[in-house]
């Protein structure tokens, strides 16, 4: 299994509309997927992450296509320079 995760900073001046726009997004997805907000973060501002447990990378590949690319062209449209995305793909391995 695969762990794909999209973190999401966004500056405190966007906050709001980025993140009533992104649930307002992800609730009419049909993935199963996970929303949280990360404590701590590093960076200034505040850092969302949406993840999906995918099988293989053709879900993953899919839900770029579906979710993600909107998600790209929303913040790059109305938010340029105060949010920001990366991904990242993480394998789920055994202890054994």
């Amino acid at each position: 299994m695969i762990l794909y995760n999209i973190s999401i900073i966004i500056e405190d001046r966007s906050h709001d509309q980025v993140v009533n726009w992104l649930k307002s997004h992800l609730r009419t997805s049909t993935y199963e997927i996970n929303f949280l907000k990360m404590l701590d973060s590093p960076h200034e501002g505040t850092t969302y992450c949406v993840q999906l447990l995918a099988a293989d990378d053709t879900v993953i590949f899919k839900f770029q296509e579906d979710v993600v690319a909107e998600m790209q062209t929303y913040l790059t449209a109305h938010h340029p320079e105060r949010a920001f995305i990366f991904e990242s793909k993480m394998q789920y391995l055994s202890l054994e």
